[in-house]
């Protein structure tokens, strides 16, 4: 792999001035990606950032979370079975103020890709600024889905559900906090803590389950300390402790807190586990404020049938990526990341080549030389 391998770029690449000049943008790899990732979808993330730093002929030295070390140490494998040459691919297991550390102020390092908490990102940015690096940060989120009367109500409740219950809330984008128009508050919030109720909480193994355990004892006591702080900001209607029959392990019954204020701890921060906050609004004004009333803008999520409505908030909504009558949902190709205090640049599609390359404008003369002759006389 190098700077000779061929990489499907964009039509802007390459320009011709007939009989005059060509001019061609050539990419060549940066070098060494540090590659930090996070626990909560491993190997999934990882892929998304080995690829295409690989494909664009860097080496890579990866960091994983250290929650969750073992799908790391199965790419070691995967690339030397693909006839990667050894020393590409590049494993290193530690504590993110340890390992992780190291790598941000290596100075042979030019470039880091993190995903992970607004908090490290800020410490990562601040590591990297002596050295000028590259970067690439998704970082935390705290995700408005917003429900406007005329949305289909069943289909809302569904994928608002799915959208902050899903991977036992310990994701980025979850929807966890839920905007709804005040003539169908309440009717939602009675479907909506109904459910909750019914979803399965259970063990890896048993097909049934839909959330299972929290990644760790301190990620457990974290998630509900912010139960009991929601239970001061909100009315709860769901949950709120161990789910019946889990008296031990890191498991939380899905959470549901109505009535919550947007100055509410639990509406402002990240919790990443199964717990969200549904608010009332009156009008599209006052819905696109409290959307945007975070530090956070990864994702928002959409739910009306007003096509004009709808693609006038999604152009004003504070976020990276939205979804309308639709969660999380996506093609590869297009950018992922946020804005505000949930990220620094995006990757996915050619986003992620322009981010592992450097962009080397070549210019070649087809005639003389273009520059008028100075001292000559």
């Amino acid at each position: 792999m190098g700077s000779e391998m061929c990489i499907r770029d964009r039509s802007d690449d390459a320009f011709k001035v007939p009989g005059k000049q060509m001019n061609y943008v050539n990419r060549k790899p940066i070098g060494v990606a540090g590659l930090i990732t996070p626990w909560n979808t491993p190997f999934m993330l990882e892929s998304w950032k080995l690829g295409p730093a690989l494909a664009t002929g860097n080496t890579v030295v990866l960091k994983p979370a250290e929650f969750t070390p073992l799908s790391a140490s199965l790419w070691a494998g995967i690339f030397e079975e693909a006839g990667l040459p050894k020393g590409v691919f590049n494993l290193v297991n530690g504590l993110g103020e340890d390992a992780g550390d190291a790598l941000v102020k290596h100075p042979d390092v030019p470039l880091i890709s993190f995903t992970g908490e607004s908090s490290t990102g800020q410490l990562i940015f601040g590591n990297a600024a002596p050295f000028l690096k590259g970067l690439s940060m998704e970082l935390g989120g705290k995700s408005p889905a917003v429900v406007f009367a005329d949305a289909d109500l069943e289909a809302a409740v569904d994928a608002t559900i799915f959208g902050v219950f899903s991977l036992n809330g310990e994701r980025c984008t979850a929807g966890s906090r839920i905007l709804v128009e005040r003539s169908i508050y309440e009717e939602f919030v009675e479907k909506y803590a109904a459910q909750a109720k019914r979803v399965k909480v259970g063990y890896p193994h048993d097909p049934a389950t839909e959330v299972g355990a929290l990644v760790h004892p301190e990620h457990y006591d974290k998630v509900m300390s912010y139960v009991e702080i929601g239970k001061t900001e909100g009315r709860l209607v769901a949950g709120g402790g161990r789910p019946e029959g889990f008296d031990e392990g890191n498991f939380v019954a899905p959470t549901v807190f109505a009535d919550v204020s947007p100055d509410a701890r639990i509406f402002q921060e990240e919790i990443f586990g199964p717990v969200v906050a549904i608010t009332p609004f009156d009008s599209d004004d006052e819905a696109l404020a409290l959307a945007n009333n975070t530090k956070y803008g990864l994702a928002a999520y959409i739910w009306t049938n007003d096509l004009k409505r709808a693609h006038n908030f999604a152009q004003s909504v504070e976020a990276g990526m939205v979804w309308l009558n639709s969660n999380n949902v996506r093609d590869l190709r297009t950018p992922f990341g946020g804005v505000k205090a949930s990220g620094l640049g995006h990757e996915g599609g050619y986003r992620s080549i322009d981010f592992y390359t450097d962009q080397q404008s070549v210019h070649i003369t087809l005639g003389g030389a273009h520059n008028p002759t100075f001292g000559k006389n």
